[in-house]
């Protein structure tokens, strides 16, 4: 039966860690994962309590993750690094089943994101107890495996995750579901009384950009793109685009990285291989805050070239910023960008079309003009405080 959710736990597939520290406990996030808890922390606000299953690492040092923010309860599963190490997902079922059982105590409404088989397994067990559940899906889940398989030979494991997806769909018919997106929300049949799509945007409304910012567009040119240094991310293209500006405008073009992971080290030598390492500066992760928004605020253009998305919150904080855009056309991004009114929209992987757009942008006061405007205008509409109130409300009133 469900009923009104007071004390919300969350399920989300995220490592987090658990520092020690002579006067207590310090739990920590990666920053790639921070964004998504800073939205959590605001839709705490709307709740009793919240709580949030998450897979824990007890650790002695911080290293690169940062604090949690206020207002999360953590109820710990136990830790695995990802889903393709089946022997320790296998080891961690047990242990995870009493942490679902143990949490679901403090609860009395879950919002279990996925597809996943641990969320399939804590909204079987919610059921069982009699506990309202809403489900979450902010992404294509087999793209987004499919991209990060390790080798070829790890093809066979889409079609049991795919299974999952589709037991997840067809679980979705009968509860509230939260998507991110209409690229996702059609798989799941559409927005509808049901069916909420939502933008986890992290902007406050104090920190929107009041208008156009006024920016020489004569000199050297700032580029931004910000996210994981990962295959799916195709963070290559963007070297490679870089060397073909140089090339066509040498001098001109400097591109900030925001981001760390696997291909970091790729980067560099392509960078260096194609001679443009003195444009490029890597700078690791940098926490969503007021360091990260001036970034943006200080950049001519932000670039995003994702092979698979769901809606990127990146493109969230550049229109927020009267920051210009150009993405690839994937996942939620075009509907957030209403098909390039505001942003400019290229096909994935196109070398030459991703340059021809930043150059229209460069060369074109009247473009950018139209495209901050329209980006401004949609950013105003998706506040951290105005999404978390939208999501809240749909989620508390489970019925």
């Amino acid at each position: 039966m469900e009923r009104s959710i007071t004390n919300l736990g969350v399920y989300v597939d995220g490592p987090l860690r658990v520092v020690r520290r002579p006067n207590g406990q310090l739990v920590t996030a990666h920053p790639a994962d921070f964004p998504f808890l800073v939205f959590l922390s605001e839709i705490s606000e709307h709740f009793g309590s919240l709580v949030l299953f998450a897979r824990t690492k007890h650790v002695s040092e911080v290293d690169d993750f940062v604090p949690i923010p206020p207002g999360i309860q953590i109820e710990e599963l136990p830790h695995y690094t990802e889903l393709f190490q089946l022997g320790r997902v296998v080891a961690a079922t047990p242990g995870t089943i009493a942490a679902f059982w143990r949490g679901l105590t403090r609860t009395d409404g879950v919002w279990v994101f996925g597809p996943h088989p641990f969320g399939l397994l804590l909204v079987a067990l919610a059921t069982l107890r009699r506990k309202s559940v809403v489900l979450g899906v902010r992404q294509n889940t087999a793209a987004y495996f499919q991209a990060r398989l390790p080798t070829r030979q790890w093809t066979p494991i889409l079609l049991p995750l795919r299974g999952v997806e589709s037991v997840f769909r067809l679980v979705a018919r009968r509860l509230k579901t939260v998507v991110a997106g209409p690229d996702v929300a059609s798989r799941y049949g559409g927005e509808g009384p049901r069916l909420l799509v939502m933008a986890d945007s992290l902007v406050s409304e104090s920190e929107l950009a009041p208008g156009r910012r006024q920016q020489d567009w004569g000199a050297t040119l700032r580029l931004l793109t910000v996210g994981r240094l990962d295959p799916e991310k195709n963070p290559l293209l963007l070297v490679e685009t870089l060397a073909e500006l140089e090339r066509r405008s040498p001098g001109r073009y400097h591109l900030t990285w925001v981001g760390g992971g696997p291909l970091e080290g790729a980067i560099r030598q392509r960078a260096t291989r194609l001679g443009v390492a003195d444009r490029l500066d890597l700078r690791g992760w940098i926490p969503f805050g007021p360091a990260l928004l001036d970034l943006y605020r200080q950049s001519h253009m932000f670039v995003h070239v994702s092979l698979t998305e769901g809606v990127p919150r990146v493109l969230f904080e550049a229109m927020a910023c009267a920051t210009p855009i150009v993405a690839t056309e994937v996942g939620g991004v075009p509907g957030l960008l209403e098909g390039g009114r505001a942003g400019l929209l290229v096909p994935p992987g196109d070398l030459q079309a991703l340059v021809l757009a930043i150059n229209r942008i460069t060369e074109d006061p009247e473009l950018r003009e139209q495209l901050v405007t329209r980006g401004l205008e949609l950013a105003r509409d998706l506040t951290l405080e105005a999404q978390a109130r939208r999501v809240a409300g749909f989620i508390r009133d489970a019925s």
